[in-house]
């Protein structure tokens, strides 16, 4: 039994706290005079609500766009007529004959690449020398005399600091003989000097040669050998043109005959340079074809070549991206703040006795659910008379779910206080 009022409290505490949320939801918003509502005095600014709206981005696929070609072709009519020239006239021919001729058949060795014996190698020849590579440092010394004691000595220039007077004082004079005395030594080195490069010899080379042959009745020279062979020739015939002689001698008359005249002919559209028309004439069709497609045909007559279709592509498959947006779009508009409301004196119920602190929480809880219900009822009737309009929020609230909110808040407390009485009992 208690836990169904413990549920019963609770499902009207949730009511009238559903009721509060629906009247302070951003829905119940609406300017002051926008929709003929006034707002209630006290009531603070309320700044706008906005929402967030975001368009994804969107691809779509452009197909692409082609068109059909061909190639072309049409019968072409031609007429041609035949031509000639005479090549080689009419002419008499005349036949000759001989009795045979003895020749022989002779050879020569020709030689292309004459032998050579093998050239051995050869080393490199060659001596040493002595070269100088720095040279030696030399000094001239002269000789001085003791012009008292007669010693010598070698000594370089300006050693006694000669006199002009010829040194009158007996000390030592130069004698004029000169030397030149070493320093440092030269330095030197042997270097290999190449008197003769070596070689490095060539192979034995070999004999090529061919041979030549020739037919003749004597030898052609000394360095021709032979004879190797025998034949008859000339005991056949030959012609000439008209009475002229053919070459060699021994030749007989035989008798002469006609040969006709040789003649070049062709077909052409137009005659050659040295032709003439024959009279005769045809007509050739031939097949002309386009050497690149087209989508029309280039004329009348013109049809499409089998298998000759191909698809040009005049713009490839692209892909559209539209891309996203993000806007702010507004649901209510901004309410400003309402004056100040003026003091009212509070209502006092004379049937609302004092509680004693020492009473029970249970009957307290009834006595504060009775004042409740009376301060409520003044409550309702002050909020009817306040245009309908939610304190400290500013939405606009009918009758009706004003009175079911403050009911269930009510109805709630006095069951809560009969909850804890029977506790206590």
């Amino acid at each position: 039994m208690h836990r169904n009022l413990r549920f019963l409290a609770g499902g009207l505490a949730s009511i009238a706290v559903a009721s509060g949320v629906t009247l302070a939801g951003p829905s119940a918003y609406a300017a002051d005079g926008a929709d003929g509502v006034d707002r209630a005095c006290g009531q603070p600014a309320v700044p706008a609500v906005f929402v967030t709206v975001i368009t994804e981005p969107v691809s779509r696929v452009v197909p692409a766009m082609t068109h059909e070609e061909w190639l072309w072709q049409h019968e072409v009519t031609t007429t041609e007529h035949q031509y000639s020239r005479v090549i080689t006239p009419a002419q008499t021919v005349t036949d000759w004959v001989r009795p045979g001729t003895v020749e022989h058949l002779w050879s020569l060795k020709v030689i292309d690449r004459r032998a050579a014996d093998a050239v051995p190698p050869t080393d490199e020849q060659g001596h040493y020398t002595t070269v100088v590579v720095t040279p030696a440092v030399t000094v001239t010394l002269f000789e001085y005399v003791q012009q008292q004691t007669g010693h010598t000595r070698w000594e370089d220039a300006g050693w006694n600091a000669e006199k002009s007077d010829g040194d009158k004082g007996q000390g030592w004079t130069r004698t004029g003989a000169t030397r030149e005395d070493v320093v440092t030594e030269a330095v030197t080195e042997q270097v290999w000097v190449v008197d003769q490069e070596a070689t490095p010899g060539t192979p034995a080379v070999t004999e090529l040669s061919h041979q030549v042959q020739q037919w003749s009745a004597d030898s052609p020279g000394d360095d021709w050998s032979g004879p190797l062979d025998t034949r008859v020739v000339g005991d056949g015939t030959t012609s000439t043109v008209g009475d002229d002689l053919p070459s060699g001698a021994g030749w007989t008359k035989s008798g002469s005959h006609e040969v006709p005249a040789v003649v070049d002919t062709l077909w052409a559209e137009d005659a050659p340079d040295g032709y003439d028309a024959t009279g005769l004439s045809r007509e050739n069709v031939a097949t002309e074809q386009t050497s690149d497609h087209s989508i029309t045909a280039p004329g009348d007559g013109w049809t499409q070549v089998p298998g000759s279709r191909i698809l040009v592509v005049d713009q490839p498959e692209t892909t559209e991206i539209t891309p996203g947006t993000t806007r702010q779009d507004q649901i209510s508009a901004e309410l400003p703040a309402t004056p100040v409301c003026s003091a009212v004196a509070p209502v006092i119920d004379p049937a609302v006795s004092p509680v004693a602190d020492s009473e029970s929480a249970g009957h307290s809880a009834v006595q504060a659910a009775h004042a409740t219900h009376h301060a409520g009822s003044h409550t309702a009737a002050a909020a009817a008379g306040a245009a309908t309009v939610l304190p400290e929020a500013g939405n606009p609230v009918s009758p009706l779910l004003l009175t079911a909110g403050l009911g269930a808040l009510l109805a709630g407390g006095v069951l809560v206080g009969v909850g804890r009485r029977r506790l206590a009992d």
